[in-house]
C-alpha cells in the first residue's frame, strides 16, 4: 500500500478546495497490487453455518442480535404451530376430553404437559368448556423469571353407540332429570311431568 494524505487539492482558477481522496477514499493509503478476491476491501461474502442458541420463551416474528466474528446478524425466529398446546404469550391451552361418567362423578384424567404428562384431578359435576388452571406449567417468560400457566379446557365427549345396558340407564336417568328444557327421545315422562313425543 502506497502511504498518502487521504486528501486532494483541485485548483479552479482563483479558488483551492480541499477535499476526501476520490482514490483512497479518505483512508490515507492505496493498495498496489489489491487482492482478486475482495478487491483491496479486506473482506469477502463469505456463507457459513453458526449455531444458534434459541432463548426459552421465544415467540413467533421476534428477532435476536447475536455476534459472528466482528459482524452482528439479526435472527427472526419462526415457532412452528403446535397440534395440542395454544399460545398466548407465556400461557399455554390445550383441550381434555372427559367421559359423560367422568364429567358427572368427577375422578382423575392424564393430560398432556409442556415438560411431563400432568395428573388432573376431576370435580364431580365439571361443565364443558370449565378451565382448570395449573400454575407454572406454561412457557419460560422471557424478560422476567418464572412460567406461565397451563390452562386445560374442559370437553365432554359424548358417545355416539350405546349398549343395551347404557341405553337404559341413560333413559332412567332422563325420566329423573328436573332441570331439562326441551323433551328426550324414548322418555314418555319426565320428573317434570312433561311428556316426550317419543321415537
Amino acid at each position: 500500500a502506497l502511504p498518502i494524505s487521504g486528501m486532494e487539492t483541485i485548483n479552479t482558477g482563483p479558488f483551492v478546495m480541499r477535499s476526501t481522496c476520490r482514490r483512497c477514499g479518505g483512508r490515507g493509503s492505496v493498495m498496489t497490487t489489491p487482492c482478486i478476491a475482495c478487491r483491496g476491501t479486506g473482506q469477502t461474502k463469505q456463507k457459513k453455518t453458526v449455531m444458534v442458541p434459541v432463548p426459552a420463551g421465544i415467540e413467533d416474528g421476534q428477532t435476536v442480535r447475536m455476534p459472528v466474528g466482528k459482524k452482528e446478524i439479526f435472527i427472526t425466529f419462526r415457532v412452528q404451530k403446535s397440534p395440542i398446546f395454544r399460545r398466548d404469550g407465556a400461557d399455554i391451552h390445550s383441550d381434555l376430553f372427559l367421559s359423560i361418567a367422568q364429567a358427572v362423578l368427577g375422578g382423575a384424567a392424564r393430560a398432556q404437559g409442556l415438560y411431563e404428562t400432568i395428573n388432573v384431578t376431576i370435580p364431580p359435576g365439571i361443565q364443558a368448556d370449565q378451565r382448570i388452571r395449573m400454575a407454572g406449567k406454561g412457557i419460560a417468560r422471557v424478560n422476567s423469571y418464572g412460567y406461565g400457566d397451563h390452562y386445560i379446557h374442559i370437553k365432554i365427549r359424548v358417545p355416539k353407540r350405546l349398549t343395551d345396558r347404557q341405553r337404559a340407564l341413560m333413559m332412567s336417568f332422563a325420566e329423573d332429570e328436573t332441570d331439562m328444557e326441551g323433551t328426550v327421545n324414548g322418555v314418555v315422562n319426565t320428573a317434570t311431568g312433561k311428556r316426550s313425543t317419543g321415537n
